[in-house]
C-alpha cells in the first residue's frame, strides 16, 4: 500500500456521514477518496479490481497527508455485510481507523424508511413489515453494539471511535472534531474546518425539488461561489422540499406499536452500548 493508515466512517447511514467526510476532507493531512463511498471492501466488483484499484482512488501525498479518508456506511447496513467487509481488511496490511456515527434508531430507522421507498430498495423490506414489527434485518443496521463488536473482536477497540449525531450539531461540531477526531485520527486539531455548508441534508436525495434542478443546472455552476453559505442553507431548507407529495400513501408512518417492537428487540443491546462502551444514549426514544 502506498498509504499506511485509512480513516473509515463505517455509518451509521443518515447519521451524518456525507457532513463529516466532507469536513475531514478539508484537512492538509487528509487523503480523501474520489467518491465518498467507495464501498471496496463490500462490492464484489470492486473487491475483484484489486488493491491498485483502491490505491488510485486517492490522490496521495507522502509529503503531507498522514491518513486516506472513506466513507462507507453501507459497510454496517447489515451484519452479514459487517462479516464480509472485516474479513477482507484483514487480508489488507494497513492500519485502521474507524468512526461510527450512532443515530437514535427510531429516527434512523424512520429517516432510512422514507429515503429507501422513494429510491425503491426499501420496497422489499416494507413487504415484509406488519403493524406490529419490523423485518429482523432492519434491526440489524441499528444493532449498534452487535457492529461494534464484530470489529474489537477483529481489531482493537482503540482503532474505533464512536459518536453520537448529536456531536455534529452546527453549535458543537467544531469542539467535536478539535477534541475527539482529530486526536483519534492523530491529525493536527488546530486546523480551523470550514463549517458552514449543510451535507446530504434532509431531502437531498431526491430529483423532484427545484434545488435539484438548480444544483444540476451546468450554466449555474459560476454562480455558486458568489453567495455564501449562510444564503444558501437557508436556500437549500426551502427549495428542497419536494415539488410533490410522492411520498403520499407510500411512506406509511411507524406504528406505535412498530416503535414498541424497535425498542424491546434493541433492549439488550442498547443497555451494553452504555454499559461496556461509556455511551450516554439518554436522550434517545428507547423508553
Amino acid at each position: 500500500m502506498k498509504f499506511s493508515k485509512i480513516s473509515i466512517i463505517i455509518g451509521t447511514q443518515k447519521g451524518g456521514t456525507s457532513s463529516l467526510f466532507n469536513y475531514l476532507s478539508q484537512h492538509p493531512q487528509v487523503s480523501k477518496s474520489k467518491m465518498k463511498e467507495t464501498d471496496f471492501f463490500l462490492k464484489d466488483g470492486k473487491w475483484g479490481k484489486g488493491i491498485d484499484y483502491y490505491e488510485n482512488l486517492y490522490a496521495w501525498d507522502l509529503n503531507k497527508h498522514l491518513t486516506a479518508l472513506e466513507a462507507s456506511p453501507n459497510y454496517t447496513r447489515s451484519l452479514n455485510n459487517v462479516r464480509k467487509v472485516i474479513q477482507r481488511m484483514k487480508t489488507v496490511d494497513i492500519r485502521y481507523k474507524f468512526i461510527y456515527i450512532l443515530r437514535d434508531p427510531v429516527q434512523k430507522i424512520e429517516s432510512m424508511r422514507k429515503q429507501g421507498i422513494y429510491q425503491g430498495w426499501y420496497a422489499k423490506h416494507l413487504a415484509k413489515e406488519t403493524p406490529n414489527s419490523l423485518p429482523l434485518n432492519v434491526i440489524e443496521s441499528v444493532s449498534y453494539a452487535a457492529i461494534v463488536d464484530a470489529f474489537t473482536r477483529n481489531f482493537s477497540r482503540e482503532q474505533i471511535l464512536l459518536l453520537k449525531t448529536d456531536e455534529l450539531k452546527k453549535d458543537v461540531i467544531s469542539m467535536t472534531l478539535k477534541c475527539k477526531i482529530c486526536p483519534f485520527l492523530e491529525i493536527e486539531p488546530s486546523f480551523e474546518f470550514s463549517l458552514g455548508k449543510i451535507h446530504n441534508s434532509k431531502n437531498s436525495y431526491r430529483t423532484d425539488t427545484i434545488w435539484h434542478y438548480l444544483r444540476e443546472a451546468k450554466y449555474l455552476n459560476p454562480l455558486k461561489n458568489i453567495f455564501p453559505d449562510s444564503i444558501k442553507n437557508n436556500a437549500r431548507n426551502v427549495l428542497a422540499r419536494p415539488l410533490m407529495n410522492q411520498d403520499q400513501g407510500k411512506v406509511p408512518p411507524l406504528t406505535d406499536a412498530q416503535k414498541d417492537f424497535i425498542r424491546a428487540m434493541l433492549k439488550d443491546d442498547s443497555h451494553r452500548l452504555e454499559t461496556e462502551y461509556s455511551l450516554d444514549i439518554s436522550n434517545w426514544d428507547l423508553n
